[in-house]
């Protein structure tokens, strides 16, 4: 079934299907891949058209008061396939305890075990075209080649591994999953439509149709037996925030929680290792497989969490560069970025502008694993090899990730600015306080103890009274939380809005918390986790 224009439909056009999903990103996609040939009739609603577009794009802008974030980075993509479109591969699982209550980590614990999400990684990762994971998480026997370090540092207990992937390029669900949605026969895809509504029944417990918008003017709404938010840990918290025909304070929001609990990866490029014995074959440092790529990262064991009262984080290492390749890195870097991005991340004229992103904020995502086509970065990993032979690596540097505490008072909520569609704009007030450093120190502290006792080298740069300056990684997480008890979250753990019988969330804004683990294949295994629901349920 071709997409349509919702822009050439006729002037309030009535839709009526099963299953309304709204946001064409990897959640909606993935959502709406698991009911092609069901009986169910499918309508998923995206804001964007299948390429970017400065207008919808900006329909995105907020005014951030917190932590600062990047500027001039775009961190969302308003256009079919969402951020899948900017991703650059990198894929893990969330750890066991990061669903469990931990008493050091307020707010902490999620509704359902580790199990259920555990079922649906293995379909994930097909999603996502990622490695075959059948290997054992703790084996590092396949992966540690000629360097004995790797296998000696997780000896201690107080440090684990945590398994990195990427696929052999990253997954642009545009261009993977389009025409097969279309080729499904029960999936009606509607582009250039912008949900500005969210309107139930006159008591606030049923919805019964959505109002959309296009920035030309046309005006559409759509009746469906259940409704999905799948537009990102932003705009999932905008919706229910500015429908308020029956509830005062936005859906969902009774106690005040929508918004509430706004977290990212705290990211920092902080401390170096200076190693005694070189690293000739290493997967700390990152190798191609077969079907992909592979690093292994350092974390806290749980029982190190426990005892020290840390958030989960981890860390990776990468070769440490020379000021002179730095700067080099920094000035092609932010072109590349500038121009593979025109049309949302700003104009060719933009390209020198003094305020884009500087080499710390670009090195976890631009690493050579992550730019480079499979095939090339096979070579370069094999030349690589070979060169340690003779030129060691001895030099590296500490990039960290860290879990963060979910407050009430880290936030997303309506601005006093509205867009073109008469939206109210978002206001982000991030918070980042003292536990999220205390926990990347502590990670370095006993990697440095670790890395003395075995004689491999030593970890400097994080001396006392030096603290690390975070950049965001761009995942809105937490927004609309899910919880058992309405009173502390959003959605119960079927990701139904509490309040409303046939409304549900899907995305990394429902994560009561984050871990360490980029969100991306959580993400879709929640939402493949949802459609099995939607399926059984409607």
């Amino acid at each position: 079934m071709k997409p349509i224009d919702a822009r050439g439909l006729p002037q309030k056009t009535h839709i009526e299907t099963g299953v309304c999903i709204i946001g064409g990103g990897m959640a909606g996609i993935s959502i709406a891949r698991e009911f092609i040939g069901t009986d169910h009739d499918v309508c998923l609603i995206e804001s964007g058209a299948y390429g970017p577009d400065e207008e919808t794009q900006a329909l995105c802008d907020l005014h951030s008061i917190g932590y600062p974030i990047r500027q001039n980075f775009m961190a969302r993509a308003r256009y079919f396939g969402g951020t899948s479109n900017l991703w650059a591969g990198r894929s893990m699982r969330l750890d066991p305890i990061d669903l469990r209550r931990r008493e050091w980590v307020p707010n902490s614990g999620w509704p359902i075990e580790y199990a259920e999400l555990e079922r649906c990684y293995a379909r994930a990762e097909r999603v996502l075209e990622l490695p075959d994971r059948s290997w054992p998480h703790e084996d590092l026997d396949r992966f540690t080649g000629n360097s004995s370090a790797d296998a000696l540092l997780f000896r201690d207990g107080d440090l684990r591994s945590k398994v990195v992937t990427w696929g052999r390029r990253p997954l642009r669900f545009r261009r993977t999953y389009a025409k097969q949605l279309s080729d499904g026969g029960n999936v009606r895809i509607f582009l250039n439509a912008n949900v500005t509504e969210i309107v139930t029944n006159e008591s606030g417990t049923v919805v019964e149709r959505v109002r959309a918008a296009t920035l030309t003017g046309n005006r559409l709404d759509i009746a469906a037996h259940a409704y999905v938010l799948a537009c990102g840990g932003l705009e999932n918290a905008r919706l229910l925030l500015v429908s308020r025909r029956r509830h005062p304070n936005g859906l969902g929001n009774s106690h005040d929680i929508v918004g509430r609990y706004y977290m990212d990866h705290a990211r920092a490029i902080f401390g170096k290792v200076r190693l005694v014995v070189p690293l000739a074959a290493s997967m700390l440092l990152g190798a191609p497989l077969p079907d992909g790529k592979i690093q292994i990262a350092i974390g806290l064991s749980d029982e190190a969490q426990r005892r020290d009262r840390t958030l989960n984080c981890h860390l990776t290492l990468e070769p440490q560069m020379s000021e002179l390749a730095q700067q080099a890195y920094e000035h092609s870097a932010n072109v590349v970025k500038v121009l593979a991005r025109k049309g949302y991340a700003g104009r060719r004229s933009d390209l020198f502008r003094r305020d884009i992103p500087k080499i710390g904020e670009l090195i976890y995502i631009l690493t050579p694993k992550e730019v480079m086509p499979h095939w090339m970065y096979r070579c370069y990993a094999k030349l690589q090899a070979l060169s340690h032979r003779i030129r060691k690596v001895y030099e590296l540097t500490v990039i960290n990730f860290c879990e963060q505490v979910p407050r009430p008072e880290s936030r997303v909520y309506l601005g006093d600015s509205r867009d073109r569609l008469d939206m109210h704009s978002l206001v982000l007030d991030w918070k980042v306080d003292a536990e999220e450093t205390e926990s990347v120190i502590r990670l370095q502290q006993l990697l440095a103890k670790r890395l003395a006792r075995l004689g491999i080298g030593n970890l400097h740069g994080i001396e006392p009274g030096t603290s690390p300056s975070y950049t965001d990684a761009s995942h809105h997480m937490g927004t609309t939380r899910m919880s058992d008890d309405p009173r502390r979250g959003v959605v119960d753990r079927d990701c139904r809005v509490h309040e409303v019988a046939n409304l549900y969330i899907a995305g990394s804004s429902v994560f009561p918390t984050a871990g360490s683990a980029s969100p991306t294949l959580t993400i879709v295994a929640l939402a493949i986790r949802l459609a099995d629901y939607i399926k059984r349920a409607y």
